[in-house]
C-alpha cells in the first residue's frame, strides 16, 4: 500500500469515527429530550440538537466526496473497495438517520398536550433505546468487523417493527376513538410519527449492519432472505 493511499484512508476511518460518534450523541440527546423534557423541547437541547443536525449533514458531504475521490485516486484493491463502498452507504445512512431525529424532535415541539405525550414517555422510550443500540453495535460492526454485532442488529429489526406496530394499534383502536379535543388529537398524531420515525431508525441501523456484512464478507444481504444465523 503506498503511503498516501494508507494516509488517505487512515484519515477517512478516522473522521467516520467522529461522524458516528456525532450521530450517536445527537441520539443520545434526543433521549434526554423524551425522557427529561417531557414533552417538550428546552432551547438548550433544541439549539445543540439544530447544531449537530448541521454538522452531520456537512461530514455526509465531506465523506462521500472523500471516499470518491480515494477510489479515483488510488485504486483501492477488492477489499478497500469494499469497505469504501460499506462507508459510503452507510454515511448515507447516518445522515438519514439524523433527520429522523429533526423530524422526532419537531414533532415533539407540535404537541400540544403535554399530558397526552407524557402518558407514552415509556412506550416511546423502549423503542428508542432498542433503535438507539441498533445503530450503535452497526456502527460498532463495520468498524471491528464485528458480525455478531451486525446479525444483532438485523434480527432486531423485527422486535422494533413489532413495538411500532404494537403502538399504532394501541392509539387508534383504543385512544384517538375516544380523545374529546383538538390538541390531543394533534397531540396522538404526532405520537403515531415519532414512534413512525423511531421504527425507521431501526431500518437504517440494519441497513449499516447489511453493509458491514458486505465490506467484511463480500455477501451482499440486501432484499434477500438470507438465513442470518450463517453469516457469523
Amino acid at each position: 500500500m503506498s503511503v498516501k493511499k494508507e494516509k488517505a484512508l487512515a484519515d477517512l476511518n478516522k473522521e467516520f469515527e467522529s461522524y458516528s460518534n456525532l450521530l450517536l450523541k445527537q441520539l443520545r440527546l434526543l433521549e434526554t429530550i423524551i425522557e427529561m423534557d417531557g414533552g417538550t423541547v428546552s432551547d438548550e437541547h433544541f439549539n445543540e440538537t439544530k447544531k449537530n443536525e448541521k454538522e452531520i449533514d456537512k461530514f455526509e458531504v465531506k465523506l462521500s466526496n472523500d471516499i470518491i475521490n480515494i477510489i479515483v485516486l488510488y485504486n483501492p484493491m477488492a477489499a478497500e473497495l469494499r469497505l469504501l463502498m460499506a462507508m459510503y452507504r452507510t454515511s448515507l445512512n447516518v445522515e438519514k438517520i439524523g433527520d429522523m431525529v429533526a423530524n422526532i424532535i419537531r414533532n415533539i415541539k407540535k404537541a400540544d398536550d403535554v399530558k397526552a405525550f407524557q402518558s407514552h414517555t415509556e412506550a416511546i422510550l423502549d423503542i428508542l433505546i432498542i433503535s438507539i443500540n441498533m445503530v450503535e453495535k452497526s456502527l460498532l460492526a463495520l468498524r471491528n468487523n464485528d458480525m455478531d454485532y451486525a446479525v444483532w442488529t438485523i434480527k432486531n429489526d423485527d422486535v422494533v417493527d413489532e413495538l411500532h406496530r404494537s403502538f399504532a394499534k394501541r392509539i387508534t383502536k383504543k385512544q384517538l376513538p375516544n380523545v374529546k379535543s383538538q390538541s390531543e388529537i394533534k397531540t396522538f398524531i404526532n405520537l403515531l410519527n415519532i414512534v413512525s420515525y423511531i421504527e425507521r431508525i431501526g431500518d437504517n441501523a440494519t441497513n449499516i449492519a447489511e453493509a458491514a456484512i458486505y465490506s467484511s464478507m463480500g455477501k451482499d444481504v440486501r432484499h434477500r432472505h438470507v438465513n442470518i444465523d450463517t453469516i457469523t
